[in-house]
């Protein structure tokens, strides 16, 4: 893979946001399909985790194509489910706060090799899955979660599949998540503030 994937990443990030500063549902989804190769990048053992952030992606997609100018921005969708009190498992409300949060794992395990340039792959998955998606796994999710992170490749084989592994490719996933990140925490935002970030473990 070669190190234009944070480029085009972070270029379509420049356009996410609409006039109000709210997430545009295309751009935002096709940002996080972008991310999908990364993903892939850790190993069969996240086979499950990339199809359940596509699917995630699919229903949000879906819905809003019943709706092109209604759903043009990213939060009507979740508003118009909380008006008729469907957010249910099977909701784009669902949808899109699982996808933020893995969003946010990976983003967070971005930053992590960026900041730290020893760290092993497997111990900065492992501390970043604590500090995010661990707090909303029940004891069977974690324990298989748990197994996953320990068979990710090592930190030099993951960054090799990215791309040319020096300072360059380090520079370009940095813009990449000064770009994402703050995206990610907005809708996080979003969701707590409409009493929507549920904290049950899956």
């Amino acid at each position: 893979m070669s190190n234009s994937l944070f480029i085009q990443i972070t270029s379509l990030l420049q356009t996410v946001r609409g006039p109000d500063g709210t997430p545009e549902t295309e751009v935002f989804l096709k940002a996080c399909r972008h991310i999908i190769p990364v993903i892939e990048k850790f190993g069969t053992s996240f086979l499950i985790v990339r199809s359940d952030i596509q699917g995630n992606i699919d229903r949000l997609s879906s819905r809003q194509q019943t709706n092109l100018s209604r759903y043009q921005l990213l939060y009507p969708i979740v508003l118009d489910e909380v008006q008729k009190s469907d957010t249910g498992n099977s909701s784009c409300t669902k949808g899109l706060l699982w996808l933020q949060r893995a969003m946010g794992f990976v983003a967070g395990l971005l930053r992590r090799l960026y900041d730290d340039r020893q760290v092993s792959l497997a111990t900065a998955a492992s501390e970043v899955y604590t500090d995010t998606l661990y707090q909303y796994h029940g004891w069977i999710t974690s324990a298989a979660f748990t197994v996953a992170l320990k068979l990710v490749p090592s930190r030099e084989a993951f960054l090799e599949k990215l791309g040319t592994p020096n300072e360059e490719l380090y520079q370009q996933m940095n813009a990449f998540l000064n770009a994402f990140q703050p995206v990610l925490q907005d809708v996080h935002k979003f969701f707590v503030k409409h009493n929507l970030d549920d904290p049950a473990r899956v």
